[in-house]
């Protein structure tokens, strides 16, 4: 009998040791083996490190615990199970979503209630829902500038290739000759400049009293406006009275004229164009000479005063 009740005490001993066993497993895990749990499930293709569990949270208030976590549908997919312990029923289009808790990347589930007017059952199976990560987060941002930093990396690569390729040693011996040629350009252009200012500053008075000319000239311009246009409208109407007039006429009588002359026509023509009156109007011209030069030489020939009224003298030729 005695060997009984040790053989009895024993396997208590063990059942209460496994029952404690478990009991603190469970309660390491979270999970109250006295209080009713609400099972609830929801499938999920990647649960980002969810474990078997973590908390259950609704606005931020411990309602749960993750009950477990299994394969199936050919390990395609993940089923989780959760113990709601701090509520006793949810909306049917309620939903589990899987969280961060921390920027360590410690993951929770937080239930976000439906509007739904109809509850779920306990063992229903819950839409499902998962937050990106804060790597997710970062790579979203951080993706649009590596693509723009890449685009911009080739781009000043070609941009590279191209200046090497046309900054060649003739080009660059080039560049640096215009780039002399422009400093002197500079500095010839600050002496000239030089040159202007002095010239301004010693002739100061003499272009105030040009520009006071010049004024002066404007203002008599302005002054005399209407005499001014008063004498365009006579120079048109000069013009206009020289467009009526019938100066077509006069030219072409002028034309005949001279053409009549040099033709040899008329008397004024004839002069003109005869050569025996030239000819003749020459030795005319040429006898008149030599009348003229022997009176000089010989005043005696042709005036002779004698008092005594002596005989006149032969002529000699």
């Amino acid at each position: 009998m005695k060997r009984l009740s040790k053989e009895f005490l024993t396997g208590f001993i063990f059942l209460l040791s496994i029952v404690l066993l478990i009991y603190g497993i469970k309660f390491l895990k979270g999970i109250d083996i006295f209080n009713s749990n609400k099972t609830y499930f929801s499938v999920y293709s990647n649960v980002n490190g969810l474990q078997v569990g973590s908390n259950i949270t609704l606005n931020g208030f411990n309602v749960g615990i993750v009950n477990d976590i299994i394969l199936f549908n050919d390990n395609k997919e993940l089923l989780v199970s959760f113990s709601l312990t701090k509520i006793d029923s949810i909306p049917d289009n309620s939903n589990f979503k899987i969280i961060n808790q921390d920027l360590m990347g410690t993951k929770g589930v937080s239930l976000i209630l439906g509007n739904s007017v109809s509850y779920a059952n306990f063992g229903d199976t819950i839409t499902s829902s998962v937050e990106n990560s804060l790597q997710d987060e970062v790579n979203a941002q951080i993706l649009p500038l590596k693509n723009k930093a890449e685009e911009l990396i080739g781009s000043v690569d070609s941009l590279l290739t191209i200046v090497t390729a046309v900054l060649n040693k003739n080009t660059r011996e080039n560049l640096s000759n215009s780039i002399s040629s422009l400093d002197q350009t500079f500095l010839l252009m600050s002496k000239t400049m030089v040159k202007v200012d002095s010239l301004v500053y010693f002739n100061d008075n003499r272009i105030s009293k040009i520009l006071s000319n010049i004024e002066a000239i404007s203002s008599n311009i302005n002054n005399n406006n209407n005499n001014i246009k008063q004498i365009i409208e006579n120079v048109s109407l000069i013009t206009d009275s020289i467009a009526k007039s019938d100066i077509i006429s006069f030219v072409q009588n002028i034309n005949e004229l001279t053409s009549n002359i040099s033709n040899g026509k008329g008397s004024l023509g004839k002069l003109i164009n005869d050569d025996a009156f030239y000819n003749n109007l020459e030795k005319s011209s040429a006898e008149m000479n030599q009348l003229i030069e022997d009176i000089k030489n010989n005043p005696s020939r042709y005036v002779n005063f004698s008092i005594l009224g002596g005989a006149k003298k032969p002529y000699k030729k």
